[in-house]
């Protein structure tokens, strides 16, 4: 019988349906189920039937834009580089130029100290944290392939929910090639055409132990292979009656928010700009999502001043962590979420340990804004708030050691409690690790759409678009901040207005900046900031592509 798995690299799912079936699908009293047995199942079989089936395959699939756990690294969760996605992103965010970690030399020790100071080579196909984005990004496409070798295209037309099962695997497996494409190969721009024959991915469409490795495609076959799936998951979730869904409990809903956020996203990593602008706009015009208010971005002190002992910010109160006041989340976890890895212990929920000058470990590692940037933020834009530039003194971490939350530290991610089961209140106790994390957000897409129309030379469209962010983010009672009128974009062109924005909008999410000055091409250059502790780091945009792994080109050798 088949088994739909890939090679691409050895990562075991610790799943599949063979000759033990009946116990994986508790189908009594079939015995040695096959692929083509399932399948019939899955036509003609009775409701029940059809629900263990699609159960079963499709089980878990949420937790595949926020994977942890990840396989063959060999660290555990006190190892956020390794360990989970969320770890992965802000390691990857801390070779930027827009986050510090530390307060001093001596207490920036804890997590992400070599990526921040650059003391490795990060790029190395022997180097573990390299490994590690290899293989979440081959764990997310092997399940999306397991899911696909059953959800195929005929079986797709037998009913809603099979089309829904496939196109949410579409675009799990396209979200994990793009991030193989994004850490591996350099940026690829269809317009210009200089990567295009360069080699991609090798792509594989099954998973299966016994299939031959495959030669890797160029870049342009490969990104179109990526676009393929979310353009065919976008039409399966229209035609079947799936729209875009909000709020709390609907925040992990694979569904056209997502679809049309990640297709948009691969267009703006190839150049497709008018593709681009089309799927933005079906998120903007959906009139689902708006943007997060002032009294929600970031944390916000509701105690009687800033000492220690009368500061109190609740998660309840901040879009960051919780879902409920951000109307801006297209995917994201919940408090209650089994594929949400936020705990006391759980280190990889970079925006509740690490990222929150609160966390039991931020006395040590705490996140703090570049001043160069801080000093770019208009004294209208309310978002200037979410970063205080005053220390706090003798502030009770967890355990009552006492420590100072550094000047310049981030509020973004910030809360002095942990979140109820509800996500509409907090607990009594300071379980600042248990909150509620989005993944993509609305503002993302605004920020997409203006690039794609700066990009394209529609410098005037793009700062229209840009001005629906920057009035948003404009000071209750002030006049509504334009292009025109942000101080520190005078004189630059709309793309770069949009760069500027997308630092300050999506500091600490996702390593976008990382990611961002890898295709823009702008290298990484600490001099002259008065925050950053390694200050003399600097990183060429074009030494940021990682090495393929040896383990993959040991096991293929139709690498190049």
């Amino acid at each position: 019988m088949k088994k739909n798995i890939i090679l691409i690299v050895s990562v075991a799912l610790g799943l599949s349906v063979s000759s033990s079936c009946s116990k994986l699908l508790d189908i009594a009293p079939l015995n040695n189920i096959t692929d083509e047995q399932v399948s019939g199942l899955m036509v003609n079989g009775s409701e029940t039937n059809k629900a263990q089936i699609l159960g079963q395959i499709a089980a878990g699939i949420q937790q595949y834009f926020n994977v942890y756990s990840i396989p063959n690294v060999g660290t555990g969760a006190l190892a956020p580089s390794t360990y989970c996605m969320q770890g992965i992103e802000w390691m990857r965010g801390l070779q930027g130029n827009d986050i510090c970690i530390g307060r001093t030399t001596e207490t920036n020790g804890l997590a992400g100290k070599a990526f921040y100071e650059n003391t490795f080579n990060f790029a190395s196909s022997a180097e573990s944290t390299n490994k590690a984005h290899w293989y979440a990004n081959a764990q997310i496409i092997n399940k999306a392939n397991f899911i696909l070798g059953y959800m195929t295209e005929d079986m797709a037309k037998n009913a809603a929910t099979y089309a829904i099962a496939r196109a949410s695997a579409l675009l799990v497996r396209g979200y994990g090639y793009m991030g193989l494409m994004e850490e591996y190969t350099q940026p690829y721009l269809k317009l210009q055409d200089v990567n295009a024959e360069k080699s991609g991915m090798p792509i594989y469409k099954v998973y299966s132990p016994g299939q031959s490795v495959v030669t890797p495609s160029t870049a342009k076959e490969t990104w179109d292979f990526i676009k393929a799936d979310f353009k065919e998951a976008v039409k399966l979730l229209e035609d079947n009656g799936v729209g875009f869904t909000t709020g709390w409990a609907n925040a992990e809903d694979f569904d056209l928010g997502l679809a049309n956020f990640l297709y948009a996203r691969a267009c703006i990593l190839t150049g497709d700009w008018e593709e681009a602008i089309t799927a933005c706009d079906k998120v903007i015009n959906s009139g689902k999502y708006d943007f997060i208010a002032q009294a929600n971005w970031g944390g916000h002190n509701s105690g009687s001043d800033m000492t220690a002992s009368n500061l109190t910010v609740l998660p309840e109160t901040n879009a960051f962590t919780a879902i409920n006041v951000n109307p801006e989340t297209i995917l994201g976890y919940n408090v209650k979420s089994s594929y949400n890895p936020t705990s006391e212990s759980a280190l990889c929920a970079h925006f509740t340990r690490l990222a929150n000058p609160f966390g039991a470990y931020a006395s040590s590692t705490c996140a703090r804004i570049d001043d160069r940037l801080y000093n770019k933020i208009a004294d209208d834009d309310f978002r200037q708030d979410a970063w205080y530039t005053a220390e706090i003194v003798d502030w009770p971490y967890l355990g009552n050691t006492k420590g100072i939350v550094a000047s310049y530290s981030a509020f973004k991610f910030a809360c002095t409690l942990g979140l109820n089961d509800a996500g509409t209140g907090h607990t009594s106790a300071d379980l600042v690790g248990v909150n509620d994390f989005t993944k993509f957000r609305y503002s993302e897409v605004v920020l997409m759409k203006a690039e794609a129309q700066a990009q394209s030379g529609s410098e005037s469209n793009a700062k229209a678009t840009l001005n629906t962010l920057l009035k948003a983010r404009t000071r209750s009672g002030k006049t509504a901040l334009t292009c025109d009128t942000y101080p520190s974009m005078a004189g630059l062109t709309a793309l770069q207005m949009v760069q500027l924005q997308y630092r300050i909008e999506m500091w600490g999410e996702n390593g976008r900046e990382y990611y961002n000055n890898k295709r823009w091409g702008i290298d990484v250059d600490r001099t002259g900031s008065n925050v950053h502790l390694a200050a003399n780091v600097k990183i060429a945009a074009s030494d940021m592509t990682c090495d393929i792994i040896e383990e993959e080109t040991q096991n293929n050798s139709n690498w190049k």
